[in-house]
């Protein structure tokens, strides 16, 4: 099992734009809106981070930054595999 992922929304808007993975034979398969659940957990991210969320889309606000934060969740080949995509999202 693999868990590329932050440690914590401050990490996580501290990389900037980058992609993230999480693979894991040994929990339940998972499409990506489910998988981006998990992410979110993962990482810690509370609903008061959260601007909008549109299943596999999130957008992430920060008391520390200007910007929002966009993470896409997306399949790597089979249901216990999922990337996630941060870009920097500026209105």
């Amino acid at each position: 099992m693999t868990y590329n992922v932050p440690e914590s929304i401050d990490e996580l808007f501290d990389n900037g734009e980058r992609s993230y993975s999480i693979i894991d034979y040994t929990i339940p398969p998972m499409d990506n809106i489910q998988s981006m659940e998990f992410f979110l957990d993962q990482v810690g991210i509370e609903d008061k981070d959260i601007v909008e969320a549109n299943g596999t889309q999130v957008y992430l606000k920060h008391e520390k930054y200007t910007y929002q934060m966009c993470i896409d969740a997306g399949g790597l080949g089979d249901f216990y595999s999922h990337g996630y995509d941060v870009s920097i999202y500026k209105e």
